[in-house]
């Protein structure tokens, strides 16, 4: 399924915002590249400590990228029908999937330079897995904060990446929040001012603003990222669990 319609495609081309729409393109195809069918998991009682968080670190990778995917797919529909409020949480839900897959990156570096214990790597990718708040899951333990999340991946790209502080990402998604919760910029989607009458206008049929691209440009960011991210955290989790070479080989 392509991430983007004929029709966003075509509105995105009669606004010159070509750039946005090869970003997109290229890494949805990315992560479209990299699927598998599934994992050879086995027996989790049969496997030894490494071996399974090496697998839970593979199997959430593979979630996240699900979840990326589907989000960038909805982005589209979201566009086509000129939905600023969707456009605004599924960029924000994308940022999320970022933000997990940028804070386990950071723990896995941090497993290598023995910074924290395996046991406690262990225990973090196996919640970063299961985890769950709603009392329902009364026996799983709570994950991470997404904020937490959100900090420790500033924190990653601004060393490997940028060489200062930046904090891109918890900045995108505090303003994206505003279009989120019911706030100025949610409620500015819904009405505008006509000086001429003096009149609060409320929106009915929604035209393609700037707002609109703002947020696709948004997502370009988060999937630029998340992309260089799957890379990074690949090579760190070969790097802390490397593959076995089978005797006599």
């Amino acid at each position: 399924m392509a991430c983007l319609s004929d029709q966003a495609t075509q509105t995105l081309k009669e606004a010159g915002e070509e750039d946005i729409l090869e970003s997109l393109k290229k890494t949805h195809a990315d992560l479209v590249n990299q699927r598998v069918d599934y994992i050879e998991y086995g027996d989790p009682d049969s496997l030894t400590a490494k071996q399974r968080a090496k697998l839970n670190c593979r199997l959430l990778k593979l979630a996240l990228m699900h979840r990326a995917e589907c989000l960038m797919i909805a982005t589209g529909q979201m566009f086509d029908s000129r939905n600023l409020y969707g456009l605004a949480l599924i960029v924000r839900g994308h940022i999320e999937a970022l933000a997990v897959l940028g804070y386990f990156a950071r723990r896995l570096d941090s497993l290598c330079k023995k910074n924290i214990e395996f046991e406690r790597f262990e225990e973090d990718i196996a919640v970063g897995l299961l985890g769950a708040k709603d009392a329902i899951f009364d026996g799983a333990k709570a994950p991470v904060n997404i904020l937490t999340c959100l900090e420790h991946t500033d924190k990653h790209l601004d060393a490997e990446i940028h060489g200062k502080k930046m904090e891109m990402f918890h900045e995108l998604y505090t303003w994206l929040s505003e279009f989120a919760h019911p706030n100025f910029c949610s409620n500015k989607t819904a009405f505008t001012l006509d000086k001429q009458t003096g009149r609060m206008l409320l929106r009915k049929e929604e035209e393609t603003r700037d707002d609109h691209f703002q947020m696709l440009n948004c997502l370009c960011m988060s999937a630029n990222m998340f992309s260089w991210l799957l890379t990074d955290f690949s090579t760190r989790l070969e790097k802390a669990f490397p593959t076995e070479t089978p005797a006599g080989v």
